[in-house]
C-alpha cells in the first residue's frame, strides 16, 4: 500500500515530530510511506535525535519553492496557511497513494485519511481585525482547493483523553499516546542532585518564570540547594531574553542548557530528581512524559493532558504557585511518599513507550485500509 504522510517537518526537536517521525516509523516497514513538509529534512538527523530507524530511502517531496518560508515562520503565526500549503499539494500528488495521513492535526482529504490531532482548536477570540481574519481563512481555505467540512470523514486519532473530549463530533475518534523516548532508569533516588527540570521550548506559553517563581520559594523555605536547569530551544528570542535578565537577578542557581542531544538530555533528566511543567492546557506533555520516564518526580499543572500523564497523582498537580511549593515541600520532605509515587509512575509510563505507539499505528493503519 503507497502511504502519504504529511507533516510540517520531521525535523527535531518537538513532541508534533516525534510523532509524525514514529509514525514513519512504524509504517516504512510495512508499507510504501512518502513523506510532504514545508521544508527539506534528513533521515538521518531525526533518527539520532528521536530514536527512530527511518530508510534512507524514503521519498521526501517539499511543497514547491515559493512556499518554503512558511516552515521559518513561528507556530503561532499563519498556522492556517502552513496546513493550506500542504494540504494543496497533498491534493496534486492524491492520485498516486491509496492513503493520506496528517499529523499535523486536521487534514481535508479527497479521500477520508487518518488525522493525528495535537490540539483542540477553539472559536478564534473577538477582535478588532476579525473582518479581515475572516477574509484570511476564507482564501486559505479557496486556496486549498477542497473544504475543511471533509476532515471529519477521516479517522481522528487525539493525542490524550483530554484533546478527545474537545473533538466531540469530529468524526471516528480515538486516542494515542504520542511515543516517548526510553530515556534510561537515570541513576538511583539518593544520588541525584536536588534539581528541579524545566523542559520545553522558550515561549511564554511555558510560563517558566513562574517556575523560577516555584523555586526561589522552595529555596527560602524548604529546599535549600535546589537548583533550576531550564532547557530547550529558542522559539521566541525576545521571551528567552528576559527569561535570562529575570535568572540573572535571581541568582546563580538558575541555568540554561539549549538544543541538548538526546543522549546530552536523557543524562541530564537522569541526574535530577524533580521536574517542573507549568504551562497551562497542555495537549499532552511530551517534555513531562519523558522526565516521568526518566524516573523524575513532575509536579505539573492541574489542567490539560498532564494530568495524564502523571497519572492523576494530587501530589504532583498543582493550579497556583502555593500548592507547587506545597506539593514539593512535602516530596522533600517524605520518603515513603517519593517512593509511593515514583513505583506508581514507573507502572503507568510504558503506556507512552515507542513500542506500544509503533504497535497501535500498525494495528490502526490495517483496521482502517483492510
Amino acid at each position: 500500500m503507497r502511504v502519504l504522510l504529511i507533516q510540517r517537518t520531521l525535523a527535531p526537536p518537538g513532541g508534533g515530530n516525534a510523532v509524525g517521525a514514529w509514525m514513519l516509523h512504524a509504517l516504512a516497514g510495512r508499507h510504501d510511506v512518502d513523506t510532504l513538509t514545508l521544508s527539506a529534512w534528513s533521515p538521518q538527523e531525526t533518527n539520532a535525535f528521536y530514536g527512530t530507524a527511518i530508510p534512507k530511502g524514503v521519498i521526501r517531496h517539499v511543497v514547491p519553492r515559493p512556499w518554503r518560508w512558511l516552515a521559518l515562520i513561528s507556530n503561532d503565526r499563519l498556522h492556517r496557511l502552513r496546513r493550506a500549503a500542504l494540504l494543496r499539494q497533498a491534493r496534486q500528488l492524491n492520485s498516486g497513494y491509496d492513503l493520506l495521513i496528517t499529523t499535523d492535526d486536521f487534514g481535508a482529504f479527497e479521500k477520508p485519511g487518518i488525522q493525528y490531532v495535537n490540539y483542540p482548536e477553539g472559536t478564534p477570540r473577538p477582535t478588532p481585525l476579525a473582518a479581515l481574519v475572516s477574509l484570511y481563512f476564507r482564501f486559505c481555505d479557496w486556496w486549498m482547493g477542497v473544504p475543511w467540512s471533509l476532515a471529519a470523514r477521516n479517522l481522528t486519532l487525539a493525542n490524550s483523553r483530554w484533546t478527545a473530549t474537545r473533538l466531540a463530533g469530529a468524526g471516528a475518534m480515538r486516542v494515542l499516546y504520542p511515543p516517548v523516548v526510553d530515556t534510561g532508569r537515570g541513576e538511583p533516588w539518593t544520588s541525584r542532585a536536588n534539581a528541579f527540570l524545566c523542559v520545553g521550548r522558550f515561549h511564554p506559553s511555558k510560563h517558566i518564570e513562574t517556575v523560577m517563581s516555584i523555586v526561589q520559594r522552595l529555596r527560602a523555605h524548604a529546599i535549600p540547594d535546589a537548583r533550576l536547569i531550564v532547557v530547550g530551544s529558542v522559539v521566541d528570542a525576545g521571551y528567552a531574553h528576559r527569561l535570562k535578565q529575570a535568572a540573572a537577578r535571581f541568582g546563580n542557581w538558575i541555568e540554561f542548557r539549549e538544543d541538548l542531544s538526546r543522549p546530552e538530555l536523557n543524562a541530564l533528566m537522569g541526574r535530577c530528581r524533580y521536574g517542573v511543567h507549568a504551562m497551562e492546557g497542555e495537549h499532552f506533555g511530551m517534555a513531562t512524559a519523558e522526565m516521568v520516564r526518566a524516573g523524575c518526580l513532575v509536579l505539573a499543572h492541574r489542567s490539560g493532558g498532564s494530568i495524564e500523564v502523571v497519572d492523576g497523582a494530587s501530589e504532583l498537580l498543582w493550579v497556583n504557585e502555593d500548592e507547587a511549593v506545597a506539593r514539593a515541600s512535602a516530596l522533600s520532605r517524605d520518603a515513603a511518599l517519593r517512593d509511593l509515587l515514583r513505583a506508581r509512575l514507573r507502572r503507568h509510563e510504558p503506556q507512552f513507550s515507542t513500542d506500544r505507539f509503533v504497535r497501535e499505528v500498525r494495528e490502526i493503519v490495517n483496521a482502517f485500509t483492510g
